[in-house]
C-alpha cells in the first residue's frame, strides 16, 4: 500500500475510534437530577412518632421544577433536636415539574420535641421537622390503626376524649345544633365576641394535643401540600404572626377542637376545629362524611420563612385559580370580570345560606375541554383538604356539575394585591379567594377564601 493511503487510513482509523469513544461515553452520562423548589414545610408523615418507640415511616416532600432525571437512593441523614432518627432518600425519577420525594424514616427517637433532618436535593436545601410525642396518648389510639374511614374518625375521636378530664371533656364535647355548628369566625379568639366552642390547644398536655392532632390529620386527608399539611401551614402562620408584632393574641395554641354530638357510626356529628385563619367543619352521619363545609381558611404573610423553609400555604389555591383566568380569550375575561369591586370574600363567617340567587360571569358550558379541566383543577386546593375519600366523591360530583357552574372574577387576574378577586359557582360547590391588605403585618398579601357547597354545608342537617 502507497504510503499515502497508509496515513489516510491510519487518520481514518483514529477518527472512527475516537468518534465512538466519545459517542459511547456520552450515552452513558445521565442527566444530574435539579429542582428549583423543596417544601419540607409541606412533607406529610405516614405515621405519628412518639418518644422512647421504635419508629418506621415514610416522609413525602414535596419539590417543584424538577428536570425528569432519575436519581439513586442517598446516604442516612441523622436527625438533630431529638436525635435517634434517620432519614434516607428511596431512588426514583424526578417528574417535568412538580412532584414529591419519598424518604424512609427509622430508628428510635430520644425524646418529645422536634426531630430536624437538614434535607439537601437537587440544588435545593430545607429542615425537614418530625414532631415527636411525649407518649401514646392512650390505648385506645393504637387500636385506631385497624380501622378505616369514618370509624378510624369515631376511634380516634373516642382516643382523644379519653386523654381529658371529666372537666375537659365537658367543654370539648357539646351539642351537635344548629347555634353550634355555625360558631366559627375569620377572626383571632380575643377577637371574636361570640367565642369558638371546644378546647383550646393551650390547654392540653403533650399527649393531650397529639391524640387532638391524629383526630384532625386523619379527617383532613393525606394530599401532599393540602389537608393535614396545610393545616400544619396555617398553624405555623398564626405563630409567625404572634412573633412578628401580633403578641399573645395570635398563635397556634389559640385554636380550638369541640365535638358537637357523640362521635358514632349512626347519628350525626360533627368536627369542629379552627381558629384565626382556619374553620375545619367535618360533619358525620351513619358512618359517612355528609358535609366537608364550610371550610375556611386564609393566610398572613402569603410568604414568609419558618425555620429555613419558605411557607406558602395558600400558594396551590392562588395558582388554580390563575391558571383558570390565565386560559381564557380576551373576550371570556371581559364576561367573567364582576361589574363591582370585591374586597373580601362573600359567605364567610355569618354569612350561612345566604348564597346569591343569581349566577355572574362566565358559563363553564361555553368553554372548551381543556378550559373546564383547569375549573376542575382549580377547585381542587379547596376539596383535597378533607379525607381522599371524600373529596374524590365530590370532585367527580362537581366534575358533573360542570356545565351549570359560572367562574367570576375581580381586580387583576395575578390574584396577588388587595382587591383581586376569583369564584366558581355551581349548583353545589362555590370557592371564593380574596386578596387584600396585611392586618398585622402591614404592605403585604393577606387571602382569605372559603370552599362552601350549597348542599351539603353542615351536613345539610340545618335551615338557613
Amino acid at each position: 500500500m502507497p504510503a499515502i493511503f497508509r496515513k489516510l487510513f491510519l487518520v481514518s482509523s483514529l477518527f472512527v475510534a475516537l468518534y465512538a469513544c466519545n459517542s459511547s461515553t456520552n450515552d452513558a452520562v445521565s442527566p444530574t437530577a435539579t429542582i428549583t423548589g423543596l417544601s419540607c414545610g409541606s412533607a406529610t408523615f405516614s405515621a405519628t412518632a412518639l418518644s422512647g418507640t421504635a419508629y418506621t415511616a415514610t416522609a413525602t416532600l414535596p419539590y417543584t421544577g424538577g428536570n425528569g432525571a432519575a436519581y439513586a437512593a442517598a446516604t442516612a441523614i441523622a436527625s438533630t433536636g431529638i436525635t435517634g432518627l434517620n432519614a434516607t432518600l428511596q431512588a426514583g425519577t424526578l417528574a417535568n415539574g412538580s412532584g414529591s420525594l419519598t424518604y424512609s424514616l427509622s430508628g428510635t427517637p430520644s425524646g418529645s420535641g422536634t426531630a430536624t433532618f437538614a434535607i439537601s436535593f437537587g440544588g435545593q436545601s430545607c429542615n425537614l421537622a418530625l414532631t415527636v410525642s411525649a407518649s401514646t396518648p392512650s390505648s385506645n389510639t393504637a387500636n385506631c390503626t385497624t380501622a378505616t374511614g369514618v370509624a378510624n374518625i369515631v376511634c380516634l375521636a373516642e382516643a382523644f376524649k379519653a386523654t381529658l378530664s371529666a372537666s375537659q371533656l365537658a367543654t370539648a364535647q357539646l351539642a351537635y345544633t344548629r347555634d353550634n355548628v355555625v360558631r366559627w369566625s375569620n377572626l383571632p379568639q380575643a377577637l371574636y365576641q361570640a367565642k369558638r366552642l371546644g378546647i383550646a390547644f393551650s390547654s392540653l398536655s403533650a399527649t393531650q394535643l397529639a391524640a387532638a392532632k391524629a383526630l384532625v390529620q386523619a379527617a383532613t386527608g393525606s394530599q401532599a401540600g393540602e389537608g393535614y399539611a396545610e393545616v400544619q401551614q396555617l398553624l405555623l402562620a398564626d405563630d409567625y404572626l404572634n412573633a412578628n408584632g401580633g403578641g399573645s393574641t395570635y398563635g397556634s395554641g389559640n385554636y380550638y377542637i369541640a365535638l358537637l354530638g357523640t362521635p358514632s357510626l349512626t347519628d350525626a356529628w360533627q368536627l369542629q376545629f379552627g381558629g384565626h385563619h382556619l374553620a375545619v367543619a367535618m360533619t358525620y352521619k351513619n358512618g359517612t362524611v355528609v358535609g366537608a363545609t364550610p371550610y375556611f381558611e386564609a393566610i398572613e404573610p402569603a410568604s414568609f420563612v419558618s425555620n429555613g423553609t419558605t411557607i406558602q400555604a395558600m400558594g396551590n389555591e392562588q395558582a388554580g385559580m390563575v391558571a383558570m383566568l390565565a386560559g381564557l380569550s380576551a373576550t371570556q375575561l371581559t364576561t367573567a370580570k364582576l361589574t363591582t369591586s370585591l374586597t373580601d370574600i362573600l359567605m364567610g363567617p355569618g354569612k350561612d345560606g345566604q348564597f346569591p340567587t343569581a349566577k355572574s360571569g362566565l358559563a363553564v358550558s361555553g368553554l372548551t375541554t381543556t378550559q373546564k379541566a383547569l375549573v376542575l383543577a382549580a377547585m381542587k386546593p379547596w376539596v383535597q383538604d378533607v379525607d381522599n375519600a371524600t373529596a374524590a366523591e365530590l370532585l367527580k360530583t362537581y366534575e358533573s356539575e360542570l356545565d351549570q357552574t359560572y367562574i367570576a372574577y375581580s381586580g387583576t387576574t395575578a390574584l396577588n394585591s388587595n382587591g383581586d378577586y376569583a369564584r366558581i359557582d355551581g349548583p353545589s360547590v362555590w370557592i371564593e379567594f380574596s386578596g387584600q391588605g396585611g392586618i398585622v403585618i402591614r404592605n403585604v398579601t393577606h387571602f382569605h377564601t372559603i370552599w362552601r357547597d350549597r348542599k351539603r354545608d353542615y351536613g345539610a342537617n340545618f335551615t338557613f
